[in-house]
């Protein structure tokens, strides 16, 4: 998936758990916020592996 492709997820992420937020009246104990907030924390952190090995590949090409 292109970066930009996940930047339009997680930003579409982060607006749904804000409007859930909203919805569930601040109450981030909630359930379902507590839920979603676990699900985008896994999208996050597999971008970020995505993100560190990418940047470990670049680098390891420019020292060959």
């Amino acid at each position: 998936m292109s970066n930009q492709l996940m930047y339009y997820l997680i930003t579409g992420m982060h607006l749904k758990l804000n409007r859930l937020i909203e919805i569930k009246g601040f109450n981030l104990l909630d359930e379902d916020v507590q839920h979603y907030s676990r699900r985008l924390d896994r999208v996050l952190d597999h971008y970020n592996k995505i993100s560190y090995k990418d940047k470990q590949l670049k680098i390891n090409a420019s020292a060959s």
